[in-house]
């Protein structure tokens, strides 16, 4: 058997240059820039891509489902058209993470909900 050597040399010269060149193509953040509303991203050249939706699983007990459902249903009676389930979920998230009132509602049924 001839004898293992382990000594090798790894240039990293290019790898460097690379990202070197590409910090310069990304804009900073700026104060004035508006938030995402969650459905579109920027490009680099000003232009707009659809971003995909996150998918989750939700498991209800029965009595959650049913009062689900009835939301829906109220929701439909009170716009006149169908309200999809995660619509009504999303506007849910959104109006706890703009609402204080609606956020302090949410974290005091948390906080008296029985632990799993």
């Amino acid at each position: 058997m001839s004898p293992k050597n382990d000594d090798f040399t790894v240039d990293t010269g290019s790898v460097s240059a690379l990202l070197t060149g590409l910090s310069g193509r990304f804009d900073s953040e700026t104060p004035d820039q508006r938030p995402s509303n969650g459905t579109t991203a920027e490009r680099h050249d000003g232009t707009a891509a659809v971003v995909k939706p996150s998918k989750y699983t939700l498991l209800l007990d029965p009595q959650d489902a049913l009062t689900l459902d009835q939301l829906a249903l109220q929701m439909r009676r009170r716009t006149g058209r169908r309200v999809e389930k995660s619509e009504i979920l999303r506007a849910l998230i959104r109006l706890a993470d703009l609402k204080p009132a609606v956020n302090g509602a949410l974290q005091d049924a948390l906080d008296r909900r029985p632990r799993e």
